[in-house]
């Protein structure tokens, strides 16, 4: 008999309106909860998922037991906020005000444990301190016991513009499945620590 299959959850840092939640409920995830800071982003996130949990503060005010009483997700989906990456941005990078809440994702994967995650920004991320913020992001992430790949999609399909933007997708190291003889795009690469 085949044991009955249970419905995965997510969970969202950095929701904003709900774009990267939308892409997960349409992959059949039940959402657990999101963090926001902007207002009218977290009121356009109210509207279209009424029954999520929303916390709507700067993710750095947010303590670590805060953080730990959080429900687990199976996967955790987040981006920071991508100006300080962007080539049309600042280009302050990781170490700039808005690059730098990056690490606040890495606290909660460190203080969580999720099994798997996604972490998107945009293409400009590659560049972005001559090309040392995405080697820093894969070490990070590493460090943390993540083993995944990343790679460049363009979102056009969905929103009528080009929308280049990197995709890393990562699980513990413990929770990973090696799947041998499978081909990936040319654009993935592993994380590699």
């Amino acid at each position: 008999m085949l044991a009955e299959q249970r419905t995965l959850t997510s969970a969202h840092l950095f929701c904003g309106g709900g774009g990267d939640t939308d892409g997960a409920v349409r992959a059949g995830f039940r959402r657990l909860w999101g963090v926001e800071s902007d207002r009218y982003a977290a009121a356009v996130f109210r509207q279209r998922f009424p029954e999520t949990m929303l916390v709507e503060a700067d993710v750095k005010t947010l303590s670590d037991e805060f953080v730990r009483s959080l429900p687990i997700s199976d996967l955790f989906i987040f981006g920071s906020p991508c100006p300080d990456f962007s080539t049309a941005g600042h280009r302050t990078g990781i170490d700039g005000v808005r690059g730098s809440l990056f690490f606040e994702g890495l606290r909660f994967l460190r203080l969580k444990k999720f099994k798997a995650f996604i972490f998107e920004n945009v293409q400009g991320i590659f560049s972005s301190g001559n090309g040392e913020d995405f080697r820093k992001v894969i070490s990070a992430l590493g460090e943390l016991g993540y083993v995944g790949t990343w790679q460049l999609r363009n979102g056009r399909r969905w929103v009528p513009q080009n929308r280049s933007r990197v995709f890393v997708v990562g699980y513990l190291r413990e929770c990973a499945v090696p799947q041998s003889g499978t081909k990936q795009a040319d654009t993935a690469r592993m994380l590699r620590h």
